[in-house]
Formats: structure tokens, sequence, C-alpha cells
């Protein structure tokens, strides 16, 4: 790793955007496959699979097929994020919502028409995921025909789904083009969330001039398919019509990637040495049987760079890769070998005895990690030789200490520690936390402490770590956890930095542990208990409402965990109490926009004045806010307009009239701020245009 340095650049997890960016030659093959789709008859739909196991460049496959669908006649290519929603109705409603709103962006004069007849599409649909055989099934049977064929309610133009899907057809029919649709990592769902991915493809795969492009690694979503005996793959396979394999990265191509970018993070590095001797022998018996794929090499490369600037200088550099690949890789076998400094470390006399209690801790190491027992061998013998007494007939005595501590080798415990205490790894941090979330989870006072004591920027992450231990939720921790999650999620700041699709937020973090807790409670009748008791903690009203549509029957958001009777009562009660008792802190009312409606839906009855209290107010304005933006092909360049859901806005209050006099109060009251400007804007008469 000598010579000159390529120029220096942080290196990026994400997928290739471009040819140019093609380090694997991939660019010809991905063109001709795109075109290939193109020269197919979509007139009945096409569903496209792009195939591999992760991290193996499926996603930079896709977006070399998007620089061959821009070209003339250019494709609009859509994509769509399975990683929004929770269940079936969400998906269903979610899909076709996204869909239209892209196609507005895109182009309102190509696309509004058949835009609004989704979005309309979204708002009558049923949840008809239910009636599509799964998994294997030869049809989707008179069930699906019937739930599309007028089962919804209708529009308010009477325009049942049928019709609604009628006009879609036809619209979509009249296209010059087809439209591709992409939805990319399906692989990283949950086993359920696969299975409602698939179903949804099923439903809508028959629209004329719709291609999917799917992404997925095979084995993982035909097991996720399997059921009853029924092999996912015969499922797979009435679906998916054309698929295309990406292969692996060449063994030597991936060597080559590995070293240029261990000289891009170790170029600044400018006082280190690599010790050569060791470095071979390190390299291809720890670190090199870690890779598989680029996004390896990539995590890596992003991983390292940090931790080798700050001490590659300090800390032997073959040490530093050899830990650095293993933190990356291995964190909860890194998380092990942290508390086993001593074993690691510890010479012995010639004469000297061996440690029993060391001996334990090195086999039960060695027990609990059996598929890297190879790696941890050579970790032992090029790493840490003071260990291989533990795993074979050699020993180190004392008098090697100094040349290890003159060398800064991790072989010595200070420089063992200098990295230990020094680098926490990402996933060990997160882990750690999860855990430590876990153990309140039945405490509430104690829960609340700890995460408030948080950065709450790792609020969500934290959230999302949680749902990873559900095998370890207990009855215990349902009330307690859920109350205290549901009263936190006013105080998760929003991720500003979203994909167009990625609707993640804090409630659908909180929605996801509260689901799994509610879900390890195996009747409906103590389910019920204990939704009323999580109901009687829970601080605000957005949060009640999103917890009694979450249980309950709501279309598009209900997972059914209680009886319809109850959801129906808890709905009347939460209508009832928030007509008696208006919010104590309208300012955490994070949904603020939807409770009223709730209620007005319920008595029919205008739910708000001018004269409400202006902190009220002004959180239903806010709640009503959304940002839309768009990307054109090609380009980084993300562009944003903030919108208000004004005719929701204009039924609230009734009239324009009434948000104007809102307007005033609470600009009189609380100020002038961003929202309110908007709502002025819409009060002139302006209305968002596409870009």
């Amino acid at each position: 790793m000598n010579g000159e340095h390529p120029e220096q650049r942080p290196p990026i997890d994400a997928p290739i955007t471009s040819s140019s960016e093609d380090d694997l030659g991939r660019a010809p093959v991905a063109h001709d496959f795109a075109e290939s789709i193109r020269e197919l008859d979509a007139s009945q739909g096409l569903v496209v699979g792009i195939l591999g196991p992760w991290g193996h460049g499926k996603s930079s496959f896709i977006n070399l097929m998007r620089e061959q669908f821009a070209t003339a006649p250019a494709l609009t290519v859509v994509d769509f994020n399975p990683w929004m929603f929770s269940g079936s109705n969400q998906l269903v409603n979610f899909f076709f919502t996204e869909i239209a709103a892209e196609l507005n962006v895109q182009s309102k004069s190509r696309f509004g028409k058949t835009a609004d007849w989704l979005a309309q599409y979204a708002s009558v649909l049923k949840p008809v995921s239910q009636f599509i055989p799964f998994p294997g099934a030869a049809a989707v049977g008179e069930a699906t025909a019937a739930a599309l064929g007028g089962l919804a309610e209708t529009t308010n133009a009477e325009r049942s789904a049928k019709k609604v899907r009628e006009e879609i057809t036809k619209e979509l029919a009249l296209l010059a083009q087809p439209i591709v649709v992409v939805i990319d990592d399906i692989d990283r769902l949950t086993t359920l969330e696969i299975r409602e991915i698939f179903k949804l493809v099923r439903l809508t795969a028959s629209f004329p001039n719709i291609i999917y492009v799917l992404a997925f690694d095979r084995e993982r979503v035909e097991q996720a398919l399997t059921e009853d005996g029924i092999p996912g793959r015969a499922y797979l396979e009435k679906i998916v019509q054309l698929s295309f394999d990406v292969p692996h990265a060449p063994e030597k191509l991936l060597r080559s990637q590995v070293f240029e970018e261990l000289n891009r993070i170790l170029a600044p590095v400018t006082d280190a040495t690599l010790d050569e001797s060791r470095w071979s022998d390190v390299y291809w018996e720890v670190i090199d049987p870690l890779f598989s794929n680029m996004r390896d090499v990539t995590r890596y490369a992003i991983s390292a760079r940090s931790t080798i600037r700050s001490l590659g200088v300090e800390v032997d550099l073959v040490d530093l890769l050899a830990m650095e690949a293993l933190r990356v890789f291995r964190p909860e076998f890194t998380h092990q070998l942290s508390k086993l400094r001593s074993e690691l470390t510890s010479t012995r006399e010639i004469m000297g005895r061996k440690d029993d209690r060391a001996q334990k801790a090195i086999t039960a190491l060695l027990a609990k990690f059996p598929e890297d027992d190879e790696v941890v061998r050579a970790l032992f013998n090029r790493v840490f030789p003071a260990a291989v007494q533990y795993v074979g007939n050699n020993h180190f005595g004392p008098d090697w200490l100094s040349a290890w501590r003159t060398a800064h080798r991790m072989a010595h415990i200070d420089f063992l520690n200098l990295y230990l205490d020094r680098v926490a790894p990402d996933e060990l941090v997160a882990f750690r936390s999860a855990e430590q979330a876990l153990e309140f989870l039945s405490d509430g006072v104690a829960l609340k402490g700890y995460l408030t004591d948080l950065d709450p920027k790792q609020l969500e992450s934290v959230l999302e770590g949680l749902t990873s231990l559900e095998t370890r939720f207990t009855t215990e921790m349902v009330v307690p956890g859920s109350i205290t999650l549901l009263n936190l999620i006013d105080t998760i700041p929003e991720n500003e930095v979203r994909g167009f699709f990625d609707i993640g937020s804090p409630k659908i973090s909180v929605g996801r542990v509260i689901l799994r807790l509610l879900r390890r409670v195996g009747d409906e009748a103590e389910r019920e208990a204990l939704v009323s008791q999580i109901l009687d903690g829970i601080e605000t009203y957005s949060s009640q409402l999103d917890l009694i549509h979450s249980v309950g029957y709501r279309e598009g958001v209900g997972l059914k965990l209680v009886s319809e009777a109850f959801a129906a009562r808890i709905h009347e009660q939460f209508v009832a109490r928030l007509q008696r008792t208006p919010p104590a802190e309208p300012w955490r009312e994070w949904d603020a926009w939807r409770i009223y409606n709730a209620v007005q839906t319920a008595t029919g009855e205008v739910p708000l004045a001018s004269s409400d209290d202006p902190a009220l107010l002004r959180a239903v304005l806010h709640s009503l806010k959304s940002t839309a933006r768009s990307q054109s092909m090609g380009s980084r360049q993300v562009r944003s307009e903030d919108r208000l859901a004004w005719e929701i806005l204009v039924e609230l209050f009734e009239s324009e009239v009434t948000i104007e006099e809102a307007v005033s109060n609470v600009r009189a009251n609380l100020g002038d701020d961003n929202v309110l400007q908007l709502t002025d804007k819409y009060l002139s008469g302006w209305r968002p245009e596409s870009f």
C-alpha cells in the first residue's frame, strides 16, 4: 500500500448513480436489460425482479438501468419506499397516494388525471389484501374480483372502487410510454412486510403500462413467502415475469477495491508505518474472510477512516486494521472481546500454570462464534499472541510485553485499552442503548428518565433498535412501555432529510414498538384491558387517537388487535372526552388536525372556531403542513415546496373567512411564523404547482 495515493475523498455507503461510477463494468449489461424491458408488451402490466444477496449491487444496477430508461422516448420512473408502512391497509393506501403524488410532481400536465384517479382509489379501496390467496394460489379468485368490483365505499361522487379502477386503467392505457415503479430493499423488511408487498404487487400488477422493478434477495423472499408446505418460489414465479440475477463481484476486483480504499484512508496518516512482515498474514487470515461484497468494502472504509485518522499514529496499524474489520462486521464479537482484555494480553512464565478462569472464558468465546472459529484463532495468533496459550500449546512470557509496548501493539493491554476505550462501534452503541431501554420497559419512570437523558436525535434509532428485541418483550412491559413512548412522540425530532416516499417518523418508530408489545399478548380480552390502561396514561389526544386507530379497524391503519365493538367504544369515549375537555398542552398535539377531524366525523359539527386557544389553532395549522420534493433525472439537486392540506383545513373551519380570523388570532397572541405565512398565501388564492 505504498506509492502514490488517489485523491482523497470520503467513501460513501450508497449505490452508484451513473456509469461514470461503475467500477464493476455492469453498465452495458444494465442498459441492455433495461432496453429488453422496453421491448416487452406492458399493456397488461409487467413485473421484473432484480435479484441478488444484500450488498451485491442491486440498487446500483437499477440506477444504471435508469440511464437507459431516460433515453428517448424517456420512461417515467417512480420510487416507492416499502419501509414507510405497517400493515396491509396502510400499505395499499400509501402506495396509491404516493404514486399519485409523485406523478403530479414529475408532470402534472402529463399525469394529472391519472394521479387524481390514483389518489381517489387510495381513499375508496378497502383492504383487499385479505382476499388475496396466499401463498401459492393459482389465481386471485372471485373474492378478490368482488373486492375490486365494488365492495369498497363510494367516493363523494358516488363512484365505486370498480369504477375508479376502470378510470385508472383507461388513463394508463392511453400513455405513450409505460411508467416504471421501483420497489427496492424488499429483502430488508420483516417476513410479514415482505408478504404484504407481494400481495400489493399481485393486486395491482394488471394495470396497463405499469412496469414494476422489484429488488430483493431471492432466498430471503422465497423463505418469507413459504407457508403451509407451499414453497415461496412457486408463489414468486406467478408474480415475477422476468428477472435478472446481479452477479457477485469478482474476488480479484473486490480485493483491488479493498486496497484502493485502504490507500485512501491511510494516506492522511503521514507518520504511521505498516509492519509489512505482519500485514500479509493478518489481511489474508483475519480481514479478507470478512468481506463478501462491494458494500462491505465501503462500510469498512467509512467506519475505519475516522478511527485510523485519530489512532493511526498511536496504535499499530496492522492491529487497527484487523480490529476495525471485526468492529464493523462482527460487532457482537467485538463487544465480547472487550470483556476479555486481561485474557487477551496476560502472559505467563514458562513453568507457570494456565489460568483456568481465562481458559473457560476463551473456550466460551470460541463456542459462541463457531462460524468464525478460524478467524478468531488467526486473530489470537497474529494480533493477541498471549491468548494462543488457550487454543494451542505455545505461550509467551512476560519478556514479550516490552516488545509489544514498544511496537504500540494491542497485544499490550495499554494499547488495547486505548483502542477499546476511545472507539465505540456505532452498531454496538445502538445495541447497548436498545438493550438498556429494554431493561426499563416495565418501569415507566425509569424508561422516561433514560430516554430523556439521551440526545433527542438518537431516540428514533434507539426505538428502531428495540423492535429487534421483540422476542424479549413481556406482558409486564406493555402498559408502562407504551404509555411512556406515546408520551414522548412530541419530543422526538423529525429527521429533516428524508427521501420522497420515506415517511418514517417518530410516530411510526413508536408505533412499531407498541405493536410488537401488544402482539406478545395472545388473549384479545387481555389486550383490550391493557389498551384501556394505556389510554388512561396517555397525555396527548394525538397519541390517544393514534393508539385507537392502530389497534382498531380504521382503513389504512387499523390492525384489529381488539374487537370491533371495543374499538368503536373507545373511539366514542375519545370524542366525548375531547368535546368536554380541550387539550391541556395544545403545543404538544403533534396530530392536532386529526383529533378534531375525528370529532367532526363523529358529530357532523364544525369542531374549531377562530376564537379558540391560539396555541391550539397554531398546532392545527402546523399539523397540516407537508413538504413536497422533486429531483430531476441525472441531478442530485432536490427541490422542495411547503404545502398545506387546504381542503381539510377549510373543512375543519367551515370557511376561509374563519381561517383568516384564526390566523389573526394566532399572530396577535403568539407572533408570526412560516406556517402562518404559508396560510396567507393560500388565502390570497395561491395554490402549489407541479415542479
